[in-house]
């Protein structure tokens, strides 16, 4: 009879799940310190293109690094004061969202009790404290944000050391391996993946936000720029989140305005999604980052929990290096295999 059971230490998956629990725990509870960190490295390794540009144009190391900073300076500006506008609108209007969404959902609620003998009592109080929820929910989106803003100092002071200290961290870890060739590979190959996906999800963003836009306005969906803009911020996040900015899109546009905006923008959003997944994607970003699906929702999962929705924005990115390290690593190989997109 052959041996049918597979050989695998006790002592190492023992010590396999001692060393994830602990990069968890650390990333958990150092949070306040490494988020920015990951960030800033996010940040500085987009910064680096434009960066070398400038430095063909024949401009020195520091005023092109200057210049870069001074273009993401002005975009993140921009894309503030844009969201904060739309903030500020959304939040004189709140009163009577507030009370239209109740109208709604009462009016849902004897519907059911009516035509699908639901037995549902005291559904309006029930369904205050939905909407209160729900408000709850905005809030700490809302305080994600701000906290990512009150971070943007340090943030700043990290992209601006990586950008002019780049050739010391690139050269110390070459130093840290036998095959400074090997190490070079896997850091270019990340920086790739990085700014590829990223100036990728940009551009496609923009797309999408000149769709979601022009199909609110010719619908005469309220408030048509804002969730144009939140729906296309939310693409960023794989899966998961065209489902939760387009979803909020749709409850929000039918508990202000009625069932047609509703449907108008699902309509929108389905018509953009179809040419995001089969043209936009395939064309800008192609297999750079050929992810397992699983993998992707369970890393954006996992990083949401982690650091809220900045985890979820920067988990693929993140998932993206661990993938090209694990190719590049002698022993874990299958760890790529998994994380990779296989067509078998």
């Amino acid at each position: 009879m052959s041996d049918s059971k597979i050989n695998i230490s006790g002592s190492y998956l023992i010590k396999a799940f001692l060393i994830m629990g602990s990069i968890l725990a650390i990333l958990y509870v150092g949070s306040s310190l490494l988020m920015p960190l990951f960030v800033a490295a996010i940040i500085a390794v987009l910064l680096d293109k434009p960066t070398k540009k400038f430095k063909q144009w024949g401009l020195p190391n520091w005023l092109a690094i200057t210049l870069s900073i001074i273009l993401m300076i002005v975009i993140f500006l921009l894309l503030t004061w844009l969201i904060g506008s739309q903030i500020n609108t959304m939040a004189g209007d709140w009163p009577t969202i507030k009370e239209k969404a109740a109208e709604k959902l009462n009016g849902l609620s004897e519907w059911a009790n009516q035509n699908l003998n639901w037995d549902y009592k005291d559904y309006i109080e029930n369904n205050k404290r939905l909407i209160e929820k729900a408000q709850s929910v905005a809030g700490v989106f809302l305080s994600s944000l701000i906290n990512l803003l009150s971070q943007s100092l340090i943030i700043f002071v990290y992209i601006v050391l990586l950008l002019m200290q780049k050739k010391m961290f690139i050269n110390f870890f070459k130093k840290i391996t036998s095959n400074p060739a090997a190490m070079n590979s896997l850091l270019s190959e990340s920086s790739k993946i990085i700014s590829s996906y990223l100036f990728g999800k940009g551009k496609i963003m923009i797309f999408l936000f000149g769709i979601y836009y022009l199909g609110f306005t010719l619908g005469s969906v309220p408030y048509a720029l804002f969730l144009a803009v939140f729906a296309a911020l939310f693409s960023i996040i794989p899966y998961v989140g065209n489902i939760i900015g387009g979803g909020i899109a749709v409850i929000l546009s039918y508990l202000y305005s009625g069932a047609t905006p509703a449907l108008i923008v699902i309509g929108v959003i389905s018509a953009a999604q179809l040419v995001e997944n089969y043209i936009l994607t395939p064309w800008i970003i192609g297999d750079e980052t050929n992810l397992n699906p699983f993998i992707t929702v369970f890393g954006i999962i996992l990083f949401s929990m982690l650091w809220g929705m900045v985890g979820a924005i920067i988990a693929l990115p993140i998932i993206g290096v661990l993938n090209v390290i694990f190719e590049h690593t002698k022993g874990m190989e299958a760890y790529a295999h998994l994380i990779k997109k296989n067509d078998s």
